[in-house]
């Protein structure tokens, strides 16, 4: 058997080529990479790499059609400042993002890969090997939650479970039943701080996926690094859609949160 994970940044791509080696021993993991965005570790897991520029499609498809791969997971973020930099595209892709009505990243990827598939390659849920890694019901590392933080959690499930809607942003922070800071394209990191900024300490921070997420390519993600800014801006809780967002080394990540009197709690969305 053999898969290709077409991969973006940070952890994710890492801790996927891992999971499927483990799941299979006797699965090819294929790795297709960018310069300047993939981690050079994923060699220590892929059977194989490959390395291309970001926004090259073309470069992209000869990699695709080298391996004979049938199927990919795509897996980790290309930085989205990177759509906006037309000057870095390849004539397909500018042909390709012609056809495109709304501009926002998810529509360009949508219309990347659904051109891919066109061509006879199957895109998989890029959870299909992270389901343990996926956030659960309820408070997942046993920390008591007072009065306070139950009732800001309560109203920033309904606030975020709307503002997933509109496709904006996935992460908010509240504090005294307040909006804080909701995110647009700055990213998870930038809002909890501009939140911090904005408020102090005691916030809590929540990640919801987008309203009909496409989980062949986007998927919410949090990790140690996100973690450890909790930590430093005295967060009390955060939120994670329950099944929509995985939390990378999840073991670790709960482990050092208990230890850090952060709760760690999934949440379905608001109906």
């Amino acid at each position: 058997m053999r898969i290709g994970i077409i991969a973006g940044n940070r952890l994710l791509p890492l801790i996927l080529a891992r999971k499927i080696k483990e799941t299979n021993k006797d699965t090819e993991v294929i790795a297709i990479c960018f310069k300047g965005e993939t981690s050079p570790l994923i060699a220590k897991y892929a059977t194989k790499t490959h390395w291309i520029q970001p926004a090259k499609l073309g470069q992209l498809k000869e990699a695709l059609k080298e391996e004979d791969l049938k199927e990919c997971i795509m897996a980790g973020q290309i930085n989205p400042l990177r759509i906006f930099n037309r000057a870095a595209w390849d004539e397909e892709l500018r042909a390709l993002v012609t056809q495109v009505k709304d501009f926002r990243p998810h529509n360009i990827f949508t219309a990347i890969i659904n051109h891919l598939q066109a061509q006879g390659i199957k895109f998989l849920d890029s959870t299909l090997y992270l389901k343990d890694s996926l956030a659960q019901q309820g408070v997942m590392n046993n920390i008591d939650l007072n009065p306070e933080v139950k009732k800001d959690i309560e109203f920033g499930t309904e606030i975020m479970s709307r503002f997933a809607e509109l496709d904006v942003g996935q992460v908010g922070v509240v504090k005294s039943n307040t909006v804080v800071a909701l995110e647009s394209l700055e990213g998870t990191d930038k809002t909890i701080r501009r939140g911090f900024r904005l408020a102090g300490g005691g916030c809590v921070v929540l990640k919801f996926s987008k309203a009909n997420q496409d989980l062949r390519f986007d998927v919410a993600v949090v990790g140690i690094s996100t973690l450890k800014l909790l930590k430093k801006i005295a967060a009390t809780a955060l939120v994670l859609e329950k099944d929509k967002v995985i939390i990378l080394e999840k073991e670790k990540f709960l482990y050092q949160a208990a230890r850090w009197g952060i709760a760690v709690v999934g949440k379905e969305r608001a109906g």
